[in-house]
């Protein structure tokens, strides 16, 4: 295959009765990244700036400024977008979500994965080609680096294959040098996601023994990512990404796919092969397709787990066609119902079902958020004892109240009781005050008649309300001695 690292094949003169690589493992059989004898293929795709790829260098592009920027655009007073681990809350574009936004959560983790099933379902592997992180960071960065410093693909298969020397170890260096650099730059922004720039800096700067774990999560990161889009690459598509396989489940005839028009191409004839009254396709045996996939893929070939749709081979064949005066659409983007003359179907009863599920869960977000409160209220008992006999007759219950303020501006509350009748309620702070974000909890101690107990328990209705208008009624359930409704033991 044109453009890989291809090992010498040491069984082409076995003596006679001895199987050849290819006798053993047709290279058919074989994956792209893999020669017959199982040793590894690096690919070294030709990049062609057709139209597809200008749209992926966008997008790419896009999501670059969004990973970096995200944890350094102030929203709110917080970061748009930090999981602050150490404070058990999530700041997400001026909203603050803390773990009892259990609901919130259900509702987003289903609708993401109903999403994927849907997209995966449509539009097949193009996720893979478009706004995967693994294409996006491997084609838009990491082998923009390694074309800079080594030449395109003929000039960086040369220098794979010559001997170590002065050149050639400078060049190396300072491609993994540039690629250490931006992992590092990459596991410190992921760090920041956690745990915000202005405390990891001012840590790192004034306390780096304080910061050990960042500092180990930061260099672990950063050798993941220098040890993927340096070395294992293509094998991440191949071999260990679990969406590829997933995606033979979801697709179905009308899924999007990259496909060659075998009617058209076929049969292959070599430009300097084609005759006059020979038969040939439109496929000319360049290929410029397969040399521009970055899993070595062989579209020709047809539908393969190993293409992951960045439409890299469509860009190629495009420019030969065109080159050749022939109409583009050899290889392009269609379905394995069209390439059987058929009319694509875009809303089947699979994908009607994922919009019906997707509308519910998106749906149910929406309300969520739009009808979350200002504020959260919880009364668990407190103390040692369920209860105390007051010298009074009355039965005293320890409490603690738990008021999480959600609104960006600070709030006082105060608690009263609704019922029963004769209960009393002293609170160790009131009003309680509760700034932005911030979680109070403050002891209090409920004191109602013993009358008023049955079978030990007596509910109780309290009224949390606060200065910028929110107002919850909440319900508790209090411990006491068995007595019956006329009230006497």
């Amino acid at each position: 295959m044109a453009f890989t690292e291809e090992q010498p094949h040491a069984q082409e003169s076995a003596p006679p009765g001895r199987h050849r690589d290819f006798d053993v493992a047709p290279e058919e059989d074989l994956l792209y990244s893999l020669s017959a004898d199982g040793k590894r293929k690096f690919m070294h795709p030709v990049v062609h700036k057709g139209r597809f790829w200008k749209i992926r260098r966008a997008i790419a592009y896009g999501l670059f400024v969004l990973f970096f920027a995200l944890p350094l655009i102030p929203v709110g007073g917080h970061p748009a977008l930090q999981f602050d681990i150490a404070n058990r809350r999530s700041h997400v574009f001026g909203g603050t979500f803390y773990p009892t936004d259990s609901l919130i959560l259900v509702a987003l983790g289903f609708g993401t994965i109903v999403t994927v099933f849907f997209v995966g379902s449509t539009f097949g592997r193009m996720w893979c080609g478009y706004a995967c992180p693994q294409t996006v960071w491997l084609e838009f960065l990491f082998r923009p680096i390694e074309a800079f410093l080594e030449g395109g693909p003929t000039n960086q298969r040369r220098l794979n294959l010559a001997p170590w020397n002065g050149r050639k170890l400078a060049i190396k260096a300072a491609k993994w040098s540039s690629w250490t650099a931006v992992a590092l730059l990459m596991s410190s922004t992921f760090v920041a996601y956690f745990t915000g720039w202005g405390p990891l800096l001012r840590g790192l700067a004034t306390e780096p023994a304080a910061w050990t774990g960042a500092l180990f999560v930061m260099a672990f990161v950063a050798g993941a990512i220098v040890f993927d889009f340096g070395w294992f690459r293509d094998q991440m598509c191949t071999i260990a990404c679990p969406y590829g396989r997933l995606q033979n489940v979801l697709a179905d005839r009308d899924t999007i796919l990259v496909a060659y028009d075998e009617k058209r191409g076929d049969p292959k004839v070599r430009l300097k092969d084609r005759l006059v009254g020979v038969l040939a396709g439109d496929c000319i045996a360049c290929r410029a397709c397969v040399n521009a996939c970055p899993t070595g893929t062989d579209i020709r070939r047809g539908l393969q787990p190993e293409c992951i749709g960045t439409a890299q081979c469509v860009d190629a064949c495009e420019e030969v066609m065109l080159a050749q005066g022939k109409p583009i659409g050899l290889v392009k983007y269609t379905s394995e119902r069209e390439q059987q003359g058929g009319v694509r179907h875009l809303w089947r009863v699979r994908n009607l079902a994922y919009v019906v599920l997707m509308s519910v869960a998106w749906g149910t977000l929406a309300f969520l958020l739009l009808t979350r409160a200002d504020a959260l209220v919880d009364v668990m008992r407190g103390g040692r004892e369920p209860y105390r006999l007051l010298p009074t007759g009355e039965v005293a219950n320890q409490q603690r109240v738990r008021i999480t303020n959600q609104l960006p501006e600070t709030q006082r509350f105060t608690i009263e009781v609704l019922s029963p009748r004769g209960a009393k309620l002293v609170v160790s702070e009131s009003p309680i005050t509760v700034e932005p974000d911030r979680l109070v909890t403050v002891n209090a101690v409920a004191t109602v008649p013993r009358s008023v107990f049955v079978d030990g328990q007596a509910p109780v209705r309290y009224l949390v309300r606060s200065d910028r208008g929110f107002r919850k009624e909440v319900e508790f359930l209090l411990l006491g001695p068995y007595a019956p409704p006329g009230g006497t033991p």
